[in-house]
């Protein structure tokens, strides 16, 4: 039954003209798949960066305390998490919000640029 049916999709597709049959094996989901996903990613993103939910707070590093240490380690220790503080979440879900946007206009982006440039041998 499969060889039937196979021989028939052949000969159909040998009966279109060679500028039909070419846009045949790219269907319209895979075309259209990308720009869905990233209107996903996008609206995704953008309910974390406005929802802003406790789950993702990061609690504040400094629960030792602010207070100069005696032992010149643990001072150079007080000192690097005052410096790696500066880089770390205060919420760890609007780092993800964020990441999703900018993931979801990078694809967006791309897909349409794709469109853009057009098929090989255009």
């Amino acid at each position: 039954m499969t060889r039937t049916v196979s021989r028939i999709t052949s000969h159909a597709e040998d009966m279109l003209p060679e500028r039909l049959r070419d846009p045949l094996p790219e269907a319209r989901p895979h075309r259209i798949s990308p720009i869905a996903y990233a209107g996903g990613m996008l609206a995704l993103g953008a309910a974390l960066l406005i929802a802003k939910p406790k789950i993702g707070r990061v609690p504040e590093p400094k629960q030792g305390g602010d207070v100069p240490r005696r032992s010149r380690v643990r001072r150079a220790a007080q000192v690097g998490r005052d410096g790696a503080q500066t880089f770390a979440p205060s919420n760890v879900t609007d780092s993800i919000g964020r990441s999703l946007m900018i993931g979801g206009t990078a694809l967006l982006l791309t897909r349409i640029l794709d469109e853009m440039s057009g098929r090989d041998g255009q």
